[in-house]
């Protein structure tokens, strides 16, 4: 059975599990800063409609300010992170790849192409660089500030809480079943472009 998908990219993270639980608890930091800024500047406007002091909404206003430093720089700490363990898979893996590259015999190089290895050595690093940053980075995020803020929205309305949540689930459902009918699609561009290096490679080696 063929292996796909993070059945593939997985693997190369067991030497960062120390860096993805630093991760993970900037993520948390960064989230509950986010989330909770929101009710903050809540509880600011109903003590401002109470008729607080200005020294006293001025705690509120330094609140705020602390909450958007620490998602800047936690956010900016986990960027940093996850770009250093997208730097690190992406050179394990190409690695990898070039020493599988260089055990082929001759037949099996015809049988791929240059062009073939070359869109395999680029483009497909480039992906997968982007998985381990971006997609980590945006994921572990967004489920901490979903959990947290579906938190803080449930103890302020529960029925409120209850349809943000379904409609999320309805839409990441969604989601999942687009991105099975997009993956065949992806494989489909990543052949065309194989192809086409192909093209360019022979082209350009005759001319």
């Amino acid at each position: 059975m063929q292996t796909r998908g993070l059945q593939i990219l997985l693997p190369y993270m067991r030497p960062w599990h120390g860096a993805l639980w630093r991760g993970t608890l900037y993520a948390f930091i960064g989230a509950s800063a986010s989330a909770f800024s929101p009710t903050l500047l809540g509880w600011g406007i109903d003590a401002l409609r109470a008729g607080i002091q200005p020294t006293q909404l001025l705690l509120y206003a330094c609140g705020l300010i602390a909450l958007s430093a620490t998602l800047s720089i936690f956010r900016y700490k986990l960027r940093m992170l996850t770009g250093e363990i997208a730097a690190g898979v992406s050179y394990q893996m190409s690695k990898e790849f070039f020493h599988h590259v260089l055990s082929f015999d001759q037949r099996t190089r015809q049988d791929f192409g240059t062009g073939d290895l070359l869109s395999r050595a680029t483009n497909d690093f480039i992906y997968i660089w982007r998985f381990y940053s971006a997609g980590f980075q945006m994921s572990i995020h967004s489920l901490f500030l979903l959990l947290i803020g579906s938190s803080l929205m449930a103890l302020t309305s529960p029925m409120l809480a209850g349809i943000v949540v379904g409609l999320l689930l309805i839409s990441i459902l969604v989601q999942v079943w687009l991105g099975r009918v997009l993956e065949q699609s992806f494989v489909q561009v990543e052949r065309e472009m194989a192809l086409i290096s192909t093209f360019v490679q022979e082209h350009l080696s005759a001319a």
